[in-house]
């Protein structure tokens, strides 16, 4: 009774530590910033979210080429309570579990007193890629962190001359990695790591019966997430649309990314990708002390997949969140050796290896301390811009309440949307010409819509934009009713 009074108390610790670390870093949904909803893929998501309560349909109605998954969970913060805080609160729950799942996976190793280790380190790679939260990085985390909990419980407490790894565990990979998938593709990479080493580890030991006992438990965990998601759009008659823009507008969006192209992106990638270096490092230097070689193999072959699947992709810094799997991995082996064998561990073999794991990890630390340091200060200086979000209001009081629905943005940010309270009228409502680039249908329909069915309201960005189209149309068809420091206001003309 004792233990499990103990365990409640950590677990309440851990969910007020992710409370008000989401209070100074989510700023995108923290009710300590007003009109502030992130990034900008913040605060598409957010849309999105709000549209899915009020009866819209992802795609069809609203566009993102991120997977169904990310969008149902902004439309439960909606649910839960709207203008931001019900997000706020779903985030806290994701962000505890996050820090509960590191925790358990440390007393795998060692005592308690240790497990708190591993969550400062997770907590500063966060502050520094963090960019606001609401990020669909962010809500992988705990998808990433269960399946390498019970794959680490498996190698640690199994014996593993009997190889008999819990199918119920493929079940859950299958399902976490599935829910990835239809969150952002490109996230659930570490899953693979896991698997690929279960199922080598299997074959290894001949354990054939159990090897497709898992084999069908990961397929029937993905199948029943996909059969989830499918009959939703099947209901809504968006299947079409939903694999679109889940899978083949991102396939063409991989094909026309440049990756790292310039000296200050491979820089940046550089210092961004640090902690899975040291992982790999640690991972080695774990299988070659022989303190677990399926661990080991585990963090090498994660740290692996991570570092590719960063490198094919642009360089963000929220990208970077996917480095803490490995990164916390890697704390706790480094934790547990020193425990296990206190300062004896440098006189034995292999310390010239120990000592450049050690650098590795200290220079991941700098690095992403100055990283940190330099987020805060870029929460501080850039506070939200009032006048922008005041305007938003103001240009929303032009237009007759009769019209909003009747709304198209151009190029206008989906955040002041969201101030306004206005849902576009058109699934393409932002972001037009950089979509645009990766497949022109989006512009093409655009165009046709903008000739064919023009909105009584456009609201228009005011940098310079590429398409010639829209500037035809709107001195054809509409008349300027006002301009601000960043948006115009059309209106449809009378005809």
């Amino acid at each position: 009774m004792q233990t499990y009074k103990n365990s409640l108390l950590d677990y309440g610790i851990l969910a007020l530590i992710a409370v008000l670390f989401l209070l100074v870093f989510a700023y995108g949904t923290s009710p300590l910033f007003i009109d502030n909803f992130g990034i900008s893929d913040s605060a598409i998501f957010l849309l999105i979210g709000k549209g899915i309560t009020a009866g819209y349909i992802p795609y069809v109605d609203l566009f993102d080429h991120k997977g169904p998954v990310m969008f149902f969970i902004e439309a439960l913060g909606w649910w839960i309570s709207p203008d931001r805080f019900g997000n706020f609160l779903v985030q806290g729950l994701f962000m505890t579990a996050n820090l509960v799942l590191i925790f358990k996976i440390g007393r795998l190793f060692f005592e308690k007193k240790w497990c708190w280790l591993p969550i400062v380190f997770f907590l500063l790679i966060l502050a520094a890629t963090f960019e606001g939260g609401n990020l669909s990085e962010e809500y992988s985390l705990p998808l990433l962190f269960l399946p390498l909990y019970l794959a680490t419980k498996y190698f640690k407490l199994e014996p593993l001359g009997k190889a008999k790894h819990p199918p119920i565990y493929a079940l859950v990979y299958g399902i976490c990695f599935t829910l990835i998938v239809f969150i952002r593709l490109n996230n659930g990479a570490f899953i693979g790591a896991i698997v690929l080493v279960v199922m080598i580890q299997l074959l290894a030991n001949q354990s054939i019966r159990n090897f497709f006992d898992n084999v069908l438990t990961f397929l029937s965990g993905s199948f029943f997430v996909c059969l989830s998601v499918s009959i939703y759009f099947l209901a809504n008659h968006a299947l079409g649309d939903m694999i679109y823009g889940t899978f083949l507008f991102n396939l063409k969006y991989a094909g026309g990314m440049s990756g790292i192209s310039t000296p200050a992106e491979f820089v940046k990638f550089s210092y961004g990708i640090a902690p899975v270096i040291f992982s790999f490092s640690m991972g080695a230097y774990y299988v070659l002390k022989k303190a677990g070689k399926e661990i080991g193999w585990l963090l090498i072959s994660g740290s692996l997949i991570t570092f590719f699947s960063l490198l094919l992709g642009g360089v963000f810094y929220h990208y970077f969140i996917l480095t803490t799997p490995c990164f916390v991995l890697a704390i706790i082996l480094l934790i547990e050796l020193y425990v296990t064998n206190g300062k004896t561990l440098i006189k034995e073999n292999y310390r010239v290896v120990l000592v450049g794991v050690l650098v590795l990890f200290l220079i991941t630390v700098g690095i992403y301390v100055n990283f940190a340091d330099q987020m805060v200060r870029d929460i501080i200086a850039e506070q939200p811009n009032n006048s922008y979000y005041e305007n938003a209001l103001t240009i929303k009081n032009l237009i007759p309440a009769d019209d909003l629905d009747s709304v198209l943005g151009y190029s206008v940010p989906a955040g002041w949307f969201l101030k306004a309270d206005i849902t576009p009228c058109y699934k393409y409502f932002t972001m037009q010409e950089w979509w645009g680039r990766y497949d022109p249908q989006v512009l093409i329909d655009t165009n046709k819509l903008l000739e064919n069915d023009p909105p009584k309201w456009i609201v228009l960005n005011n940098d310079p934009q590429q398409n010639q189209t829209l500037y035809a149309v709107l001195a054809m068809k509409y008349e300027l009713i006002t301009k601000d420091t960043v948006v115009s206001l059309y209106q449809l003309k009378n005809e």
